[in-house]
Protein backbone atom coordinates (compact mmCIF):
# COMPACT_ATOMS: atom_id res chain seq x y z
CA UNK A 1 0.00 0.00 0.00
CA UNK A 2 2.82 2.39 0.83
CA UNK A 3 4.48 1.82 -2.56
CA UNK A 4 1.21 2.54 -4.33
CA UNK A 5 0.82 5.86 -2.43
CA UNK A 6 4.35 6.95 -3.36
CA UNK A 7 3.73 6.13 -7.03
CA UNK A 8 0.46 8.11 -6.96
CA UNK A 9 2.18 11.14 -5.40
CA UNK A 10 5.04 10.99 -7.92
CA UNK A 11 2.58 10.77 -10.78
CA UNK A 12 0.69 13.83 -9.48
CA UNK A 13 3.93 15.82 -9.11
CA UNK A 14 5.13 14.90 -12.61
CA UNK A 15 1.73 15.77 -14.09
CA UNK A 16 1.74 19.13 -12.29
CA UNK A 17 5.24 19.99 -13.46
CA UNK A 18 4.56 19.16 -17.10
CA UNK A 19 1.33 21.19 -17.18
CA UNK A 20 3.13 24.22 -15.70
CA UNK A 21 5.92 23.85 -18.23
CA UNK A 22 3.44 23.92 -21.10
CA UNK A 23 1.81 27.12 -19.78
CA UNK A 24 5.14 28.97 -19.71
CA UNK A 25 5.43 28.50 -23.49
CA UNK A 26 2.02 30.12 -24.05
CA UNK A 27 2.71 33.68 -25.16
CA UNK A 28 0.74 36.71 -26.28
CA UNK A 29 -0.29 36.61 -29.94
CA UNK A 30 0.55 39.88 -31.72
CA UNK A 31 -0.52 40.86 -35.23
CA UNK A 32 -1.09 43.98 -37.32
CA UNK A 33 -4.69 44.44 -38.39
CA UNK A 34 -6.79 47.07 -40.12
CA UNK A 35 -9.61 48.49 -38.00
CA UNK A 36 -12.48 50.52 -39.41
CA UNK A 37 -14.11 53.07 -37.10
CA UNK A 38 -17.63 54.31 -37.85
CA UNK A 39 -18.58 57.99 -37.80
CA UNK A 40 -21.54 57.02 -35.62
CA UNK A 41 -21.35 56.00 -32.00
CA UNK A 42 -23.26 53.29 -30.18
CA UNK A 43 -23.92 51.98 -26.70
CA UNK A 44 -22.01 49.24 -24.91
CA UNK A 45 -22.55 47.58 -21.57
CA UNK A 46 -19.85 48.68 -19.11
CA UNK A 47 -19.44 45.57 -16.96
CA UNK A 48 -17.73 47.04 -13.87
CA UNK A 49 -20.31 49.83 -13.59
CA UNK A 50 -23.23 47.78 -14.98
CA UNK A 51 -24.37 50.74 -17.09
CA UNK A 52 -24.86 51.49 -20.76
CA UNK A 53 -22.29 53.96 -22.06
CA UNK A 54 -21.60 55.66 -25.37
CA UNK A 55 -18.67 54.29 -27.34
CA UNK A 56 -17.17 54.08 -30.82
CA UNK A 57 -18.19 51.46 -33.37
CA UNK A 58 -15.27 49.41 -34.73
CA UNK A 59 -14.87 46.55 -37.18
CA UNK A 60 -11.68 44.54 -37.64
CA UNK A 61 -10.87 43.77 -41.29
CA UNK A 62 -12.29 40.39 -42.20
CA UNK A 63 -15.20 40.60 -39.75
CA UNK A 64 -18.74 41.40 -40.87
CA UNK A 65 -20.17 43.43 -38.00
CA UNK A 66 -19.26 46.54 -36.07
CA UNK A 67 -19.05 46.29 -32.29
CA UNK A 68 -19.32 49.12 -29.79
CA UNK A 69 -16.30 49.64 -27.53
CA UNK A 70 -15.07 52.31 -25.12
CA UNK A 71 -13.54 55.42 -26.67
CA UNK A 72 -10.14 54.55 -25.11
CA UNK A 73 -10.00 50.98 -26.48
CA UNK A 74 -7.26 51.78 -29.03
CA UNK A 75 -4.20 53.13 -27.23
CA UNK A 76 -2.82 56.25 -28.94
CA UNK A 77 -6.03 56.98 -30.86
CA UNK A 78 -8.43 59.85 -30.14
CA UNK A 79 -11.86 59.38 -31.66
CA UNK A 80 -13.64 62.41 -33.14
CA UNK A 81 -17.38 61.92 -33.61
CA UNK A 82 -18.52 62.37 -37.22
CA UNK A 83 -15.36 60.95 -38.77
CA UNK A 84 -14.81 57.55 -40.34
CA UNK A 85 -11.35 56.09 -39.89
CA UNK A 86 -9.23 53.34 -41.33
CA UNK A 87 -6.51 52.47 -38.82
CA UNK A 88 -3.50 50.19 -38.81
CA UNK A 89 -3.22 48.80 -35.30
CA UNK A 90 -1.23 46.29 -33.32
CA UNK A 91 -3.67 43.70 -31.93
CA UNK A 92 -2.39 41.71 -28.97
CA UNK A 93 -4.32 38.70 -27.71
CA UNK A 94 -3.12 38.28 -24.14
CA UNK A 95 -2.13 34.78 -23.04
CA UNK A 96 -2.94 35.56 -19.39
CA UNK A 97 -5.31 38.54 -19.33
CA UNK A 98 -6.08 40.34 -16.07
CA UNK A 99 -9.38 39.31 -14.54
CA UNK A 100 -10.71 42.86 -14.53
CA UNK A 101 -10.26 43.60 -18.27
CA UNK A 102 -10.46 42.08 -21.73
CA UNK A 103 -8.11 39.65 -23.41
CA UNK A 104 -7.38 41.81 -26.48
CA UNK A 105 -5.38 45.05 -26.60
CA UNK A 106 -5.24 47.47 -29.52
CA UNK A 107 -2.47 50.02 -30.11
CA UNK A 108 -2.50 52.57 -32.93
CA UNK A 109 0.32 52.25 -35.45
CA UNK A 110 -1.03 54.89 -37.84
CA UNK A 111 -4.19 56.47 -39.21
CA UNK A 112 -4.52 55.30 -42.82
CA UNK A 113 -7.48 57.57 -43.58
CA UNK A 114 -9.88 59.97 -41.89
CA UNK A 115 -13.06 61.14 -43.60
CA UNK A 116 -15.66 63.64 -42.30
CA UNK A 117 -19.19 62.21 -42.61
CA UNK A 118 -22.57 63.86 -42.04
CA UNK A 119 -24.20 62.00 -39.15
CA UNK A 120 -27.95 62.26 -38.62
Amino acid sequence: MKKQTIITILFAVILGLTSCNRDSNYEDKVEQVTVYVSAETGLYYNVPNTTLEEGMMIRVDGEDNYICVAFNTITGFTYEKGNEYELLVKKTKLANPPKDSGSIRYELIRIVSKKKVMVE
